[in-house]
């Protein structure tokens, strides 16, 4: 089964993402901040992270920046999905490695549609 790591300090939205996931045969972790992320990802690395970019502590493009910088998780596909819609920050979210910038409020399918290009569910 395939597992997406979906960092997000917005308790309703983690949740209702992680229902729909869940839903299409993923293993969904949760983590409610990059320095948690971080730590899950060394212990079991998802299959795919689902991150905001704007978050207590440390943010989500220091997140992702961690993650490239890391041999073992460097290749694991990296979504934005924010309420921070500049085009200077989506420039740099692509800039740093994430496969997908998307902004909230968003519409689950196209979301979806991104994941199951990325991680086919096993």
């Amino acid at each position: 089964m395939r597992e997406i790591l979906i960092v997000e300090d917005e308790e309703d939205l983690i949740n209702i993402l992680g229902i729909v996931l869940e839903d299409e045969g993923y293993k969904v972790t949760k983590a409610s901040s990059a320095e948690e992320a971080l730590l899950l990802c060394q212990t079991q690395p998802p299959d795919l992270i689902i991150s905001d970019v704007k978050m207590g502590g440390m943010d989500g493009f220091a997140l992702l920046e961690k993650i490239k910088a890391t041999v073992s998780l460097k290749n694991i596909p990296f979504i934005f999905l924010t309420s921070f819609d500049e085009e200077q920050a989506r420039k740099k979210g692509l800039r740093l490695g994430a496969i997908a910038y998307v902004t909230k409020p968003f519409d689950v399918d196209p979301l979806l549609e991104i994941v199951l290009k990325l991680s086919p569910p096993a």
